[in-house]
């Protein structure tokens, strides 16, 4: 009885380790073949009346097509580390930036904690003019050479998103 125990016991071992081994050891992150290798370290600074904004989503447009979109979200320093594809760095090229921050007020306690409660409003505290292409005029050039700009997207507004 002892050696039926252990042969199931060395079978189900085998097969977690096999198990293991198989999900374990893959690429976690494969780079595309497609995407550029002379992506540029790029890093974005968003302020509001020179004061720097934290929790910003800043997008890159570029003027001509690519197939990877590039973005950062800015950290307590208005930074945003770009990233194409979950990879540090822009890809070269001309590209208009798209910048927004959501804030929500008046979520009540008990929704804090994932119960019914009151869920809050959202609103856009940077001007909406720096969220569509159209009216942008946050304007970036991306080269071979690491990349630090500087964006003002002026005094912070209060605006029900949509």
């Amino acid at each position: 009885m002892k050696v039926t125990t252990m042969k199931k016991f060395t079978v189900y071992l085998s097969c977690v380790l096999i198990l293991a081994a198989f999900l374990g050891c893959g690429p976690k992150n494969t780079r595309p073949a497609d995407l550029p290798d002379d992506m540029t370290p790029c890093a974005i600074t968003i302020t509001q009346e020179g004061t720097p904004v934290a929790g910003a989503t800043v997008d890159l447009e570029y003027s001509t097509p690519v197939k990877y979109r590039t973005s950062g979200t800015t950290d307590e320093k208005g930074v945003a580390t770009m990233m194409t594809y979950g990879f540090a760095g822009a890809q070269q090229g001309e590209a208009k930036a798209l910048v927004r921050k959501v804030v929500t007020e008046g979520a009540s306690e008990a929704e804090e904690y994932g119960e019914a409660g009151n869920s809050g409003a959202d609103f856009e505290t940077i001007d909406l003019k720096y969220k569509s292409l159209d009216t942008t005029d946050l304007t970036i050039s991306i080269g071979k050479n690491n990349v630090a700009e500087t964006f003002e997207v002026g005094t912070p507004v209060h605006i029900p998103a949509k």
